[in-house]
Order: C-alpha cells, then sequence, then structure tokens
C-alpha cells in the first residue's frame, strides 16, 4: 500500500474518531444534565420555577405571572392579567401591576419599550439563564430575540 494510501485512510480514522468523541460528549452532557434534573426533583419533589427564584416559592400570583411570561415571551398588564384570568379563574390589572413592579425589584422581570403597546414585560435575561442552566439547555443569547 502506498504511503499516500495509508495517510488519506489514517486522515479519514482521525475525522471518524474525532466525530465519535464530539457525540460521546454530547450524549455524556445530556446524561449529566439528566441526572441533575433527577437530583433536583427528589430534592425538591418537582421542577418549578420557584427553584430558580426562590423569593417567589409562597407567592402564588407571581409565580403564575413568571410562567405566563415564560409562555408569551413579553406581555402587557392587560395580556397578562387575561392570562392570569384563564388559568386561575381571577385576575385584577392593579394586582398584576403590583407584582410586576414587585418582580421588577427582585430583577425577575424587566420593562421593555414598545410603541404600541404601553409598557412591556420581559422575563429577566438571568432567569430564563439560570432556568436553562438548571435544565441542561445551553444557549446563547445572541442568537435569541425573545430575551
Amino acid at each position: 500500500m502506498p504511503e499516500e494510501d495509508l495517510a488519506r485512510e489514517v486522515q479519514e480514522l482521525r475525522k471518524a474518531l474525532d466525530a465519535m468523541k464530539a457525540s460521546f460528549e454530547l450524549v455524556s452532557q445530556m446524561a449529566q444534565s439528566y441526572l441533575r434534573l433527577l437530583n433536583i426533583y427528589a430534592e425538591y419533589g418537582g421542577l418549578s420555577i420557584d427553584v430558580v427564584i426562590p423569593e417567589i416559592k409562597h407567592d402564588p400570583i407571581a409565580r403564575e405571572i413568571v410562567k405566563v411570561l415564560f409562555d408569551l415571551k413579553r406581555a402587557n398588564v392587560s395580556q397578562i392579567t387575561r392570562e392570569l384570568k384563564g388559568r386561575r379563574g381571577k385576575a385584577s390589572r392593579n394586582t398584576v401591576r403590583a407584582k410586576l413592579e414587585e418582580l421588577k425589584g427582585l430583577g425577575v422581570v424587566r420593562e421593555i419599550p414598545s410603541d404600541d403597546r404601553g409598557k412591556v414585560y420581559a422575563l429577566s435575561r438571568d432567569v430564563v439563564k439560570k432556568w436553562l442552566d438548571l435544565i441542561g439547555m445551553p444557549i446563547r443569547f445572541e442568537q435569541a430575540k425573545d430575551y
């Protein structure tokens, strides 16, 4: 076998080995994330947003507002109130507005400038990043326009 053929085969084998290593690393990361989720579930009895934001653990309205913002990405007070009414059966714009101010103070929610919908709210990037880190989802915010 000529040396060129042998060198080409070795190069192809290196590429295949590198691809296998990358695949193994991905599977390993997924397995670690899964085990971390199981540990969190065992420790807290569930995977709830209050694991990431313990300050809202005893505030069901604030927890639900955070869930709404996870679903809607961004929304104004009326949209959040409407969604809460559907989920909880009742909601007040004044209560939602007050809870949003509390959540802003905690750094959970941020106000986004908007031309047509008045004040619009979204979860802070820190909260989203903590949640995604918790569940093992790497994300780069440069690619995500919603947050």
